[in-house]
């Protein structure tokens, strides 16, 4: 009776397509990328912020106008955005082990941001039901579907449904 506990066979080999599905992922530590989406977010929001300042005051002093409530809305997003962004720095400094996070198909997620922004782009020279048609065949794509009946059926199923839910159902009608 063999009762060891070390195998004798050697470690499986890889295959290729695993191979080929490593390559196609990005790591990143988590502390970086916290520190990365939180100086863009930052960055937006005060955008938002100056624009919110541009907006008029109101006619009645006592009264919360139009750009008072964009103001506050800001303002607590820009100090909750800036205490993330000081999180994201000192896990950067203090973490011994950073946490990674993969990132499968980066080519992927690029085309399917790249299609939103052409989509919305377009939206008014399209049309919103060849541009619903369009985004979500585009994006079924990029997402990595290449079956001709799924890709048909399901962007026609879609905008018919959104189409009768507004149209039919709401009376709201698309441009």
């Amino acid at each position: 009776m063999n009762s060891s506990t070390v195998s004798a066979r050697s470690a499986p080999k890889e295959s290729a397509k695993t191979h080929r599905r490593q390559e196609r992922t990005i790591q990143i530590p988590l502390a970086w990328l916290e520190l990365l989406f939180g100086l863009v977010l930052l960055i937006g929001v005060a955008v938002y912020l100056y624009e919110a300042t541009q907006l008029p005051a109101p006619i009645n002093p006592k009264a919360v106008g139009a750009g008072d409530f964009p103001m506050m809305i800001a303002s607590g997003t820009l100090v909750a955005i800036f205490m993330m962004c000081c999180q994201g720095l000192w896990k950067v400094f203090r973490e011994k082990k950073p946490v990674l996070v993969s990132l499968n198909r980066p080519v992927s997620v690029i085309i399917a941001m790249l299609v939103l922004g052409g989509i919305g782009a377009f939206l008014n020279a399209l049309g919103v039901i060849i541009a619903m048609v369009s985004l979500s065949a585009l994006l079924m794509m990029a997402a990595g579907e290449r079956r001709p009946l799924q890709l048909i059926a399901v962007p026609l199923g879609l905008a018919l449904g959104l189409y009768a839910v507004f149209v039919l159902v709401l009376s709201v009608y698309f441009p």
